[in-house]
């Protein structure tokens, strides 16, 4: 069977659409969904996410809580549908599971498992808490970035014709979730300056049937911002005379805004504080020692003479890109003024050219690109004045072409990584990275898989560890493998990796 990328960029092999009608995706081929009632059994085990559910919980979920509507016999009826979506999902004829799959029965009821990415509704959730979290730590592009990757899986209505009581309510859910999505994603976009661009489709889903009070001064505010003060102040008198005809107040929210418009001439406007860093790995493992040396020389207190400067160099797949960007929000507190973060892709492709990444650092500081060359560097440097600023730089091949990018500026920093060392780059502390230690490995196995699956075979996991040579990214794939095999053993893929 063939892989696909998931619904959220995992490599899967089956793939499932919740957020339109309900569609089964395998190979290059998509399936037929079964009757209604079997779709319904399949969405109430995906909804679950890996927990068993009990008989009677899945029938009250297709049929509901009155056992009159119930089949004749229940419980026969639904192995039957627990049998079809077996064969509906290429479970081989004599096992339950599949590559990356299980639904198997627990007691006297099933449990569904599936691999990363493989549900849509799962990744749409999973984006909207990331985006939530990326949003309160002030990484407004990342949370932008977050939100309009999630509403791209959207291709209908949710869970469109499947019934049950269940499947009604997670549709409703979704459709909710959805909206205050689109929502904060064009909250997003005002506050990150294009309110210019977003504000024609504000304004037609402010148009729309009962508008939220949040998208109406969305609304204001994008006018407001872009110079149309008075159609602004005429979106915040329409909404009080309809709220007026319904005995209503106008929400706090337009009430406040309205308040700040008619004071804005004497409210400056604020700094642009840039926070570009990528997410940080959530399951970031070892490397204690070059993180508090790299935190040492980046985030000492006390005004510097100069930017500081630090180099993460070593081998492809050693991890220079997770160890820089969890050590950059690590530092966040200490450059309060923004975070800049320029991937160069020296290892993927040709090298990006520094000047393309000086000028979207130039536009991120508030700054507008007018010259080239010199012009753009010394911009560039004055965008930089009197700000405390890191600026990562990621995956660099001529370290020497990086120049124009080091602030010259006091108060900064600048975290570099690349496969060369910092020879080219007088002053910077130089961090190589190489193989994890034995016990980082074994911890990293323990955060992917979990303490008690590690714990059950010490021997195979030491096994498997020294099998990938305890190399960062052939751990991260090979746990990759296990974690969507749940049938799995260590000791089998140990032994597949020439361990046993």
């Amino acid at each position: 069977m063939s892989k696909r990328h998931g619904a959220w960029g995992h490599e899967v092999t089956l793939q499932l659409g919740t957020l339109g009608p309900l569609r089964i995706l395998r190979g290059d081929g998509e399936s037929p969904a079964g009757r209604p009632q079997q779709q319904a059994v399949l969405v109430a085990l995906l909804a679950a996410r890996d927990r068993p559910l009990s008989t009677g919980q899945l029938l009250r979920a297709v049929w509901g809580e009155d056992e009159e509507h119930w089949p004749a016999r229940p419980k026969r009826a639904l192995a039957t549908h627990v049998y079809r979506i077996r064969r509906l999902l290429a479970f081989p004829p004599s096992s339950a599971e599949s590559e990356g799959a299980a639904l198997l029965q627990v007691g006297d009821g099933y449990r569904l498992t599936v691999a990363a990415g493989t549900v849509d509704m799962h990744c749409f959730d999973d984006a909207v808490r990331a985006a939530a979290t990326a949003r309160q730590q002030g990484d407004l592009d990342g949370a932008h970035a977050l939100l309009t990757q999630g509403l791209s899986l959207w291709y209908g209505t949710a869970l469109d014709g499947v019934p049950g009581p269940l499947a009604e309510r997670i549709r409703h859910r979704l459709a909710a979730s959805r909206t205050a999505a689109l929502e904060n994603r064009l909250s997003l976009d005002v506050a990150r300056g294009r309110h210019a661009d977003v504000l024609p489709e504000i304004a037609a889903l402010a148009a729309g049937p009962a508008p939220s009070g949040h998208l109406q001064a969305l609304l204001m505010l994008a006018l407001f911002r872009g110079g149309r003060r008075e159609e602004a102040l005429d979106v915040f008198d329409r909404v009080c005379g309809q709220a007026e005809e319904l005995g209503l107040d106008p929400a706090p929210e337009l009430v406040r805004l309205h308040r700040r418009i008619l004071d804005a001439d004497t409210t400056p406007a604020p700094r642009a504080r840039p926070c570009h860093l990528p997410p940080d790995t959530g399951d970031f493992t070892g490397r204690a020692g070059e993180v508090a040396l790299l935190v040492q020389t980046l985030g000492s207190v006390g005004p510097p003479a100069a930017s500081r400067l630090a180099v993460v160099h070593g081998a492809a797949g050693t991890g220079k890109t997770a160890l820089a960007v969890h050590t950059a929000h690590r530092l966040r507190d200490c450059y309060p003024d923004g975070q800049l973060y320029g991937d160069l892709k020296a290892s993927d492709g040709p090298p990006v050219p520094p000047g393309r990444v000086l000028a979207a650092f130039i536009r991120a500081l508030g700054g507008e690109v007018s010259g080239e060359g010199t012009d753009v560097a010394a911009a560039y440097q004055k965008a930089l004045g009197g700000r405390r600023v890191l600026v990562v730089l990621d995956d660099v091949h001529d370290l020497d072409s990086i120049r124009p990018l080091i602030p010259r500026r006091p108060g900064c920093a600048v975290l570099v990584t690349g496969r060369a060392p910092a020879g080219l780059l007088p002053g910077a502390r130089r961090v190589a990275l190489s193989a994890f230690p034995v016990d980082d490995a074994l911890g990293l196995l323990v955060r992917t898989l979990g303490v008690s699956r590690v714990a059950a075979e010490p021997d195979a996991a030491r096994a498997l560890v020294e099998a990938c040579r305890c190399h960062p990214a052939l751990l991260r794939t090979t746990v990759a493998r296990i974690a969507a095999r749940p049938h799995w053993s260590l000791a089998s893929m140990a032994e597949r990796m020439g361990a046993g």
